[in-house]
């Protein structure tokens, strides 16, 4: 009977469990890491792991990792200015407010310069901001008459030249020009026309920021943001020097003396590396004779670059604006400030 009794309990709990498994599903095998499909899928690393054990995710290629907080300074300014922007209407840049906008966007920038944690937000205000207040301000014929310390309208009088208007607001000829919208050296003027005009003796002529490590030069017009260009720097052995400085000449055309020889070659002529312009800079400010600002007409014309004797050097076509841009040192004053 004992015997019997077992076999019953034992035939009981096989008909339960084949019950329980055909009734409500069998229990879902362990999961095993060699099957394909059990796990949702990851995206694959392109460039490998980042070490022989894990991979590791990479920020999205084009976005810049989030910067530290701002320095109060610079906080200060970008609240005021975001505060201008957002009620700027559609197109901000030509808004009445866009000099305003500029000049505090500006310091902002100044505020940003080598503070460490601060590339990505300087480099999204330089795009998003600055560069096309930048471009509205002193690339184009908008006017902006709200704004009588930087701007002015200047109407032409008979014996009136580019030349003639240019020097009395410390402005080069081809600069005014730019602001009526015609070719840098038109002379063609009628008595009435009315003129924009940068009152550049009334703010302390331009300023020119050069970043090495960045490796960019921001100009900087009667105070305000005008342009970031991409620049090359001195080679490891011969370094651009750093500090303040001005610009002592502003020449179109130079000759060129290759370092370490007495051997002048004239614009033009083979064997003449230095590009359309010159730019010097005081040698006993900047502790160094024969550097300074200058085109390239070799064959590597690439920026971002340690390649030069010291120089700062430009694309051919960024440093003919940039020359037509800046005034002679005895027009208005050119500061500049290179940093590492």
């Amino acid at each position: 009977m004992r015997y019997l009794f077992f076999l019953i309990v034992i035939g009981s709990a096989v008909g339960a469990g084949w019950y329980f498994t055909h009734q409500h599903g069998a229990t879902p095998p362990a999961p095993n890491a060699d099957q394909p499909g059990l796990f949702p899928s990851t995206p694959t690393i392109s460039d490998g792991p980042a070490d022989a054990g894990s991979p590791t995710a990479h920020a999205p290629q084009g976005n810049p990792a989030p910067s530290d907080p701002p320095p109060a300074a610079a906080k200060t300014y970008l609240d005021q200015a975001d505060a201008l922007w957002s009620a700027a209407g559609a197109d901000p840049a030509k808004a009445p407010s866009a000099p305003q906008m500029d000049q505090l966007y500006s310091a902002a920038l100044k505020a940003l310069y080598n503070v460490p944690g601060q590339d990505a937000r300087e480099t999204a205000l330089v795009h998003d901001k600055l560069t096309p207040l930048g471009a509205a301000l002193f690339f184009s014929v908008a006017r902006f008459p709200d704004d009588t310390t930087h701007f002015a309208t200047y109407t032409v009088l008979p014996g009136d030249s580019p030349s003639r208007i240019a020097k009395k607001f410390g402005m080069s000829h081809q600069f005014l020009n730019r602001l009526r919208g015609r070719d840098p050296d038109d002379a063609n003027l009628n008595i009435g026309d009315e003129i924009k005009v940068v009152k550049l003796k009334d703010n302390n002529g331009f300023f020119l920021h050069i970043d090495k490590s960045g490796f960019y030069l921001d100009c900087y017009i009667a105070g305000l943001f005008a342009k970031r260009y991409p620049v090359s720097i001195g080679a490891p052995d011969s370094p651009t020097p750093t500090g303040k400085t001005h610009l002592t000449d502003r020449c179109w055309h130079p000759d060129w003396t290759p370092p370490g020889t007495s051997n002048v070659i004239h614009y033009g002529e083979p064997g003449h590396l230095l590009g359309p312009i010159w730019l010097p800079f005081n040698k006993d400010e900047i502790g160094k004779e024969g550097v300074g600002i200058h085109g390239y007409t070799g064959n590597d014309q690439t920026s971002g670059q340690q390649v030069s004797h010291g120089c700062v050097r430009l694309q051919n076509d960024d440093s003919i604006e940039l020359y037509n841009t800046l005034s002679h040192p005895s027009a208005a004053p050119t500061e500049v400030e290179i940093t590492e």
